[in-house]
């Protein structure tokens, strides 16, 4: 047996970790392009620093990447401070980051923005220009590398979400130099062939290895395709120039493949929510129009339709009987009306000339019983005059007497007077003032 010393994998991994960790890199700023970042929920920050010879894995913890002035971006260039170490499970090596500060833009990067913005003043991410999402998709065109994970990806959505659906795929190369030209080539073509709706997708990977997706030509045939267009390419954090100008983006292939099928078992459950509610209603039809049935075959007309017109016939023929007589009755109480009417009319004349000459007579009465009245009236008022003037004191006066008075009453004796008084003195044709000298009493 051999005299070579035998060590597990795991004091290996701890020397190379043990040996790695003492090399001073925190004393120096590390230069690279950040690649395949991933921004973790968690707040840490997964990516990697290359330049065109070398490449090696980073992690900034959250409580690091919080420090950052400034948002880190896929294809910028940076100086990184950290230290390495050697992540045991799998042996990788890691630089743990600690600083980051901007090196300039990637050339990569830039010339993706400044092609985003071309496109944009251009109008050709407008929502205003997209096609609406057709209401049924059974037949789509697919678009990705022959054997690449995307394939199978969305091939395995289909199958397990809505595997009636008809798919056709385009191969085409999906990263380097001829990739643009290969999906505008195949876009082009499927346009052409119908499809409800065409995928392009393509699975995770660096900055790089989706830039073919970022072509001008490509974005300027996916705007005028007559075609619905679905972009699924890279993962949920990597946005490409096809995605911003597509219909519709979905932030993987997996996800692309979904937004175009059912789930199958969704509508089977609604066919058969739908089947159940048409059965319910069917019975309901069947049960209130069996009601009717029921209700229509007791009349008697459908038990002998004969029978039933001869009943109808024969209650017709009673009616009009009915009907005769009642009009003849009718038109002899309008007969009694009218006679009546006129005896009524001929009476109330009568009324009316018994009550004209019944008020002249009355008017006769009146004037000869005013007159009678009159008449013995003035008979009673000469009488009553005869007697007046007989015994008016004014009528004695003319036999010589007189009255005499002192403007207050009628002086009847001497003693109501004195010397030197006014006196007034009646007579039949005149007054007589006089004003007393003497007065003499005569004894009785």
């Amino acid at each position: 047996m051999s005299q070579d010393m035998i060590v597990p994998i795991s004091a290996v991994v701890s020397r190379i970790k043990t040996i790695v960790s003492n090399i001073e890199v925190h004393k120096v700023w590390i230069q690279g392009e950040v690649s395949n970042l991933t921004k973790h929920r968690s707040g840490h920050y997964y990516f990697s620093i290359k330049d065109n010879y070398a490449e090696l894995s980073c992690v900034m913890f959250s409580s690091y990447v919080n420090k950052l002035t400034f948002s880190l971006e896929e294809g910028m260039k940076v100086l990184v401070k950290g230290s390495l170490n050697v992540y045991e499970q799998r042996g990788n090596l890691q630089l743990y980051v600690r600083t980051i500060k901007q090196d300039g833009m990637g050339e990569l990067f830039l010339e993706f923005e400044k092609r985003k913005e071309m496109l944009f003043k251009q109008g050709y991410f407008e929502d205003s220009h997209k096609t609406i999402k057709p209401d049924f998709i059974e037949n789509i065109g697919l678009i990705t590398a022959k054997e690449g994970a995307a394939l199978h990806d969305v091939m395995s959505t289909i199958q397990r979400r809505w595997p009636m659906l008809k798919v056709t795929l385009y191969p085409a190369y999906v990263q380097g130099s001829f990739a643009p030209a290969s999906l505008i080539k195949q876009l082009k073509k499927a346009d052409q062939n119908d499809h409800d709706a065409i995928l392009i997708v393509r699975g995770g990977g660096s900055f790089e290895d989706l830039f073919c997706f970022n072509d001008v030509e490509l974005v300027k045939t996916i705007y005028n395709a007559k075609t619905y267009i679905v972009s699924g390419v890279g993962h949920e954090v990597d946005t490409t120039l096809c995605d911003l100008v597509s219909d519709h983006r979905s932030v993987t292939p997996t996800a692309a493949a979904q937004w175009v099928t059912n789930d199958q078992y969704d509508v089977l459950n609604e066919i058969q929510n739908k089947q159940d509610l048409l059965i319910n209603q069917m019975r309901h039809i069947l049960d209130v129009n069996q009601t009717r049935y029921l209700n229509i075959s007791a009349n008697p007309y459908m038990q002998d339709p004969k029978l039933w017109i001869k009943q109808k016939q024969l209650a017709l023929e009673n009616l009009e009987s009915r009907l005769d007589k009642h009009k003849e009755m009718f038109s002899n109480q309008q007969n009694k009306i009218e006679e009546l009417k006129k005896s009524m009319y001929h009476a109330f004349d009568q009324k009316l000339i018994n009550a004209s000459h019944y008020r002249e007579d009355k008017h006769k009465e009146m004037i000869h019983a005013i007159e009678l009245y009159h008449m013995v009236v003035k008979k009673h008022l000469k009488e009553n005059e005869g007697l007046l003037d007989a015994y008016s004191p004014l009528k004695v006066l003319t036999r010589g007497y007189s009255i005499t008075n002192n403007n207050e009453h009628v002086i009847r004796s001497v003693n109501e007077v004195n010397e030197g008084d006014m006196i007034f003195t009646r007579l039949s044709d005149g007054t007589i003032t006089s004003k007393i000298i003497k007065k003499e009493k005569q004894n009785g």
